[in-house]
C-alpha cells in the first residue's frame, strides 16, 4: 500500500489548498504534523496564487492499494 500525508491549509485569502507528502514515516504523530504545519505557516514557506498559507485546516494519511491488471 502507498501512503500519503495530506495537509490542507487555509490561505490568507480564505481558500483551502493541500500539500501532499508521499511515504511519510510510519510512526508520524499528530503533534509532529501540527508543528511542521505551524512552521510552514509562520515562515510563509509557500504562496498559492500570491497568498501565503496561514493555518492548518486538517491533516490525514491517505492509503491506496494498487493491484496490477493481469
Amino acid at each position: 500500500m502507498k501512503s500519503t500525508l495530506v495537509m490542507n491549509f487555509k490561505t490568507e485569502n480564505g481558500k483551502i489548498t493541500p500539500i501532499s507528502i508521499t511515504e511519510p514515516k510510519a510512526d508520524l504523530t499528530e503533534a509532529e504534523v501540527k508543528a511542521a504545519a505551524n512552521e510552514i505557516a509562520v515562515k510563509k514557506a509557500f504562496l498559492v496564487g500570491g497568498s501565503p498559507l496561514v493555518s492548518l485546516d486538517r491533516a490525514f494519511i491517505r492509503t491506496v492499494e494498487e493491484t496490477a491488471l493481469p
